[in-house]
């Protein structure tokens, strides 16, 4: 199935500040673009790509301490991404880990739209999971039919996870990792490591609390910016 034009999240992971910001006024200019982060290091990207979903990476290919090539090289599935350096002789790295671009700095906006207008063709031809009208859950002896709109939270619990629907709530096997995997590409974000919420099912946000319901859920600071930027488009003070 395809997408249209929607909106594709990114990050930049430059640790030149004048690169940094280059990027992030071309980012600015582009309206179907969200940055979400802006980091230094690849450790740290790492980190917030870990906790977040992102569909595109702006990264340097000369990091201090891990190069973005290995950056790469250590993600499983790995987002898109567009390579910047100054040395052109690593253009040919980042083409063998499949870039979408290298842009050899300094660039103008134009070859830098260019290079988004290529990621943005490969993003809207990606499929998008889609969640079936029901799920069939097996909760202790009974097996249950259930909306995933009507999914308002998910708590980890060990090797099981509570489900916490409309009118009632089911202990289910599976992980964290998969039912965030799962509801991948819907309305529903991991807000902290216990917990994945279901956005339409949000009564207010106080701090680093979420109200939904008669019930208030943590938000780790490592997910908040990922939480607002999908509610609000941006990061709220």
């Amino acid at each position: 199935m395809k997408r249209g034009n929607q909106i594709m999240n990114c990050i930049i992971v430059e640790d030149e500040p004048a690169a940094q910001s280059v990027l992030v006024t071309y980012i600015s200019h582009c309206h179907d673009l969200r940055c979400l982060g802006n980091f230094g290091d690849a450790f740290s990207a790492l980190d917030f790509l870990n906790a977040n979903k992102v569909d595109l990476i702006f990264l340097d290919v000369n990091l201090p301490e891990m190069s973005g090539v290995s950056m790469v090289h250590s993600m499983v599935h790995p987002p898109l991404v567009i390579f910047t350096t100054a040395y052109p002789q690593y253009a040919v790295d980042g083409f063998d880990l499949e870039a979408v671009d290298f842009l050899l700095k300094p660039f103008s906006f134009e070859r830098f739209h260019k290079a988004v207008e290529k990621a943005r063709n490969k993003f809207n031809t990606q499929v998008q999971p889609i969640l079936p009208p029901k799920l069939s859950l097996k909760s202790g002896k009974k097996i249950y039919q259930v909306s995933p709109d009507d999914i308002h939270f998910i708590e980890a619990c060990g090797d099981y996870v509570t489900i916490f629907c409309s009118g009632k709530k089911l202990v289910v096997h599976g992980t964290m990792k998969y039912w965030e995997e799962k509801l991948k590409g819907n309305s529903f974000l991991k807000v902290h490591r216990t917990s994945i919420v279901n956005l339409s099912k949000i009564d207010h946000i106080d701090g680093n609390q979420i109200q939904i319901g008669e019930h208030k859920l943590p938000v780790s600071e490592l997910f908040k910016e990922a939480l607002l930027a999908r509610m609000f488009g941006k990061s709220l003070e």
